[in-house]
């Protein structure tokens, strides 16, 4: 009985310490998110389990605003320790106005430098209240643009963070008009399973976004597509509404 009681509350110990860990990694991730004069942000992530893999930020500048999208290889409390070491370099090289190359060549080195044995997917971009982009996609999901023309992807990609040390990362550009809508996913959402373990996949992303779907309805899309089946990775969703 006596190691019972013991073996309990060293349970009891470790589920408090896992629930801190949790409510850290909660912080991080919860900003207020500033009033942009040509630009509406909007952002959300629900974790799969008591800690995610997933991570974003945003930070506005005299440049524009930039905002990182990130996906952990793994999941729970070793995906969430690196996500929070990744969050914090991006975030101090957004407020310092580094290339997004450059930011992207400087987690590649330092998760190489380590051995983790993990890797990171990305998507960097900076806007400007002009409408201008320049992105740097790090193997991540294509994020889906929605206009007045239709509904396109920004398919320029590099390889994953923390994958190759000699890797070398090249940025794009591009061009927001009045009205349209960037939408940044993490594969939680594609890969979003059904009870039949069908995926909500890039056509149906697509379909959401062409239907007009709100930043909100992409969530209730995939909710609904998955018919109550459980969500078997991080879901995180960021969207910029370029008002010109």
């Amino acid at each position: 009985n006596a190691r019972l009681v013991q073996a309990e509350e060293t349970a009891r110990l470790e589920q408090q310490e896992l629930a801190i860990a949790a409510t850290i990694q909660q912080q991080l991730m919860t900003m207020n998110i500033p009033e942009i004069p040509y630009v509406s942000i909007q952002a959300k992530n629900i974790c799969c389990k008591q800690s995610g893999g997933d991570f974003y930020d945003l930070v506005r500048t005299e440049t524009g605003v930039s905002v990182v999208v990130a996906d952990v290889s793994g999941k729970g409390i070793p995906a969430a320790m690196l996500a929070s070491i990744c969050q914090g370099m991006v975030h101090s090289h957004f407020l310092a106005g580094t290339p997004l190359e450059e930011i992207a060549a400087a987690v590649n080195g330092f998760l190489c430098s380590k051995n983790l044995e993990k890797y990171v997917t990305a998507f960097l971009v900076r806007l400007d209240e002009k409408g201008g982009l320049e992105y740097v996609n790090c193997g991540h999901v294509p994020p889906v643009i929605v206009g007045k023309d239709g509904v396109r992807r920004l398919s320029e990609s590099n390889v994953p963070v923390g994958l190759l040390a000699e890797a070398a990362y090249q940025k794009a550009t591009g061009k927001l008009q009045n009205g349209d809508r960037l939408v940044l996913v993490t594969d939680g959402v594609t890969e979003a399973e059904d009870p039949e373990h069908d995926f909500f996949g890039d056509e149906r992303l697509e379909e959401a976004a062409a239907a007009g779907a709100s930043f909100e309805g992409f969530f209730t899309a995939v909710q609904t597509f998955c018919k109550g089946h459980p969500f078997s990775d991080d879901v995180t969703i960021v969207e910029l509404l370029y008002r010109g």
